[in-house]
C-alpha cells in the first residue's frame, strides 16, 4: 500500500498538479475513501504480475466504481521490466479482471508527463474520455 501511495503522489506532482505536500494530503484523502478497508475493501482485485518467476508488477482494479464499469487505479510495471511487452500483458489482465468482475468496461486514469503510458492505452483501444489541461502564468 505505502508503495502505491508514493507512486500516486509521484504521479500527481510529476504532471504539475499540486505540491508534494498537496499531493500527500490528496493521496491520503483518496485512499482513504477509496480503500477503507485496505485491501479487504470490498470490490477490489489487487495483482502481482509475475514473468520468469520474478514479480515485474502490480494492478489494482475496483469492480462496479461505476454501473458497469471497472476502474483500473493502477498498473504498474517495475522500471527494470519495462519495453519488453509486460505493460500490454498487463492491460490484457486488467481486461480479463474487468470481465472477471462482470462488469462490461474498463475505465484509468493517466496523468499529464506519463506519455508512455498514453501511448500504450491509446494502442490498447482506450479512447480519451475527457482531459485537463493548465498553464502557469
Amino acid at each position: 500500500m505505502a508503495k502505491e501511495q508514493a507512486a500516486y503522489v509521484a504521479d500527481i506532482v510529476r504532471s504539475g498538479a499540486l505540491s508534494p505536500e498537496q499531493a500527500k494530503a490528496k493521496s491520503d484523502e483518496d485512499f482513504a475513501r477509496y480503500l477503507p478497508q485496505g485491501y479487504r475493501t470490498p470490490d477490489q482485485a489487487f495483482y502481482a504480475m509475475e514473468a520468469e518467476g520474478q514479480v515485474i508488477g502490480t494492478g489494482w482494479v475496483n469492480h462496479g466504481f461505476l454501473p458497469g464499469v471497472t476502474f483500473g487505479f493502477s498498473l504498474e510495471v517495475h522500471e527494470e521490466h519495462r519495453g519488453r511487452g509486460y505493460g500490454r500483458a498487463a492491460m490484457a489482465v486488467g481486461e480479463w479482471a474487468t470481465r472477471q468482475g462482470g462488469d462490461e468496461a474498463m475505465m484509468l486514469n493517466v496523468f499529464g508527463g506519463n506519455e508512455v503510458a498514453m501511448r500504450l492505452y491509446d494502442s490498447a483501444g482506450f479512447t480519451v474520455l475527457e482531459e485537463f489541461r493548465s498553464i502557469d502564468l
